[in-house]
Order: structure tokens, then C-alpha cells, then sequence
């Protein structure tokens, strides 16, 4: 549990962020501006520790340093160079969309590992993407609702990164046991 504590925390603050945003909408702009954009520098903060504690560098763990860059740059361009909700909305279009493409990519990176691969794993992180990648658009298309739908889209990916914890423990059994 505790070796994987960083990626937990990583996810949870990537989820908290997302119930952050669904609770009701009586936030001040600036409110929401530093939350998003200190809580993904934090959440990029545990994406990295969980990207370097691994002394190996397999796709996974790629695909975390990737996404602590994004959350870290997404965080950094809220703090310093938004200044208004349209902004913010275009700065968090583009992180999603971000997100959307590497987790289909992920997925086309998992058949190019030298390791057995789990189709039900490279299917549900490539549906995830698309589901991602549209729920953006549907939140463009629902103004009213958008930093809602941004709520229920950070939760999503939250709850990914956190489910990909018992995979990670499984890969790491195998690679134990070949070795051994």
C-alpha cells in the first residue's frame, strides 16, 4: 500500500478536484482558477514521485512522468496566465483533449510491450479516451453545464489512475516471479 501511496494520492486529488468542481457554482472565478491550478501541480507533484520510485522505466510509468507534465503545465499556464472563464474553459479543453489522445495511445503502447497484454485493459484506457475526448465536446456544447461535466470528466480520470493500481501490482507479481 504504501509504495503505491503516491499514485493513490495522485488520483484522489485528480477526483477531488472533479466533486470540487460539480458542487455547486456559487465559486468566485479566482476561486477556482488557484484550486484547479494548485491541486494539479500537487497532483503532478505525486504523478512524478509515482513516474521516478520505479527504477525500471516501462510504458506505465511513461505514461505518468507524460501526465504529470501536462497536469504541472496545465497548472502553472491557470496560475499565471488565466485571466478569464473562457480561458480557463479553452486551458482545461485542451488538457482533456490532451488526456483523451495519450490514453488511446497508451493503449496502442501496451501491444508494443514484450509482455503478455490484457485486451480488456487496452480496450476500457482506449474507450476511456473517447469517452473523455466527447464528454469535452458535450461540455463546450453545454455551457450551462460545463465545469459540471469538467467535474464528472477529472473524476473519471481520477478513478482511472486509482483502479490502475491492482494492474500495476499484477504486472509486478510477473515480473517478480520470472525473474525469481
Amino acid at each position: 500500500m504504501q509504495k503505491y501511496l503516491p499514485i493513490y494520492v495522485y488520483g484522489f486529488i485528480t477526483a477531488l478536484v472533479g466533486v470540487f468542481l460539480i458542487l455547486p457554482n456559487n465559486n468566485l472565478f479566482l476561486t477556482v482558477k488557484y484550486t484547479l491550478g494548485i491541486s494539479l501541480i500537487l497532483g503532478a507533484i505525486f504523478a512524478f514521485i509515482t513516474a521516478f520510485t520505479r527504477q525500471r522505466k516501462h510504458v506505465q510509468f511513461a505514461y505518468h512522468e507524460m501526465h504529470a507534465m501536462i497536469m504541472l503545465t496545465y497548472g502553472l499556464s491557470v496560475i499565471l496566465f488565466c485571466t478569464s472563464t473562457k480561458e480557463l474553459i479553452s486551458f482545461t479543453v485542451f488538457l482533456f483533449i490532451f488526456y483523451a489522445f495519450s490514453e488511446i495511445i497508451f493503449s496502442s503502447w501496451l501491444f508494443n510491450l514484450h509482455q503478455k497484454v490484457v485486451i480488456q485493459i487496452a480496450v476500457i484506457r482506449a474507450l476511456l479516451g473517447l469517452v473523455i475526448g466527447f464528454g469535452t465536446i458535450i461540455a463546450l456544447n453545454f455551457t450551462e453545464f460545463t465545469f459540471q461535466i469538467f467535474g464528472v470528466l477529472f473524476i473519471m480520470v481520477g478513478i482511472n489512475i486509482m483502479l490502475y493500481i491492482p494492474v500495476m501490482k499484477a504486472n509486478l507479481s510477473l515480473e517478480i516471479t520470472k525473474e525469481g
